[in-house]
């Protein structure tokens, strides 16, 4: 968890936690830095950063050998369940005003169908509403092809970051959006209350991305 206790602050009752979702080379890294560097130092807030998945032996040993989806959900689920409980501490302690993650839990409905699964086992799987819910979910998106452009020299790549894989992704994070924001899914029950932003990132720069989400985060009036 990457955080700055060193910029106090206004008196905030509550945490307030931000989730940066979406395709893979929209643009979610860049995002995240510059919304920490934003409330740290013009809003003076206490912000922690961190990512999805968390669990970095999860990420570097376990998930490289994994050789088929199901084990892949398995070991996904699990870290949502070990991050979900420290997340739920640190807002709880309210030593943060503003918690900003890269992906969240809805990451794991899109992965999921794009291997193959259902919304519904997925769902059951994660016990998604047994864990914290977020304030805000930016989803961000942009076209397949440019999305792999973006990331296809990435020496950190991981092994779902290929063209087919990626252009699957693409449908499946709008589909999620839609499914969230249409409140008819009861799979997607535990991301009702949150605020939605919506950024396509095809044709926009890093810092047209951050200005846009700026404007729409003051508008919901939780920061």
């Amino acid at each position: 968890m990457t955080n700055d206790t060193t910029n106090t602050i206004k008196d905030n009752p509550q945490t307030r936690w931000i989730v940066v979702t979406g395709l893979d080379g929209s643009g979610k890294t860049t995002l995240v830095k510059n919304l920490a560097d934003y409330y740290r130092n013009e809003k003076n807030l206490r912000v922690a950063t961190d990512r999805f998945p968390h669990d970095k032996y999860l990420v570097h040993e376990l998930l490289e050998k994994s050789k088929d989806a199901y084990t892949d959900r398995l070991l996904f689920a699990l870290d949502n369940r070990i991050f979900g409980t420290e997340l739920k501490e640190m807002m709880d302690s309210k030593k943060y005003d503003i918690i900003i993650t890269q992906r969240g839990f809805l990451d794991s409905f899109v992965h999921g169908s794009v291997q193959g699964f259902s919304y519904a086992w997925i769902n059951e799987l994660n016990r998604v509403n047994d864990l914290p819910k977020c304030d805000v979910m930016i989803h961000m998106v942009c076209n397949a092809g440019v999305a792999y452009s973006r990331i296809c020299d990435d020496p950190d790549a991981d092994k779902f970051e290929y063209p087919d894989y990626i252009k699957k992704q693409e449908r499946e994070t709008r589909k999620a959006y839609d499914e969230v924001t249409s409140g008819r899914n009861p799979n997607f029950e535990h991301f009702k209350n949150a605020q939605n932003i919506y950024i396509d990132t095809t044709q926009m720069s890093t810092s047209e991305v951050f200005s846009f989400a700026i404007k729409k985060l003051e508008k919901t009036n939780l920061i």
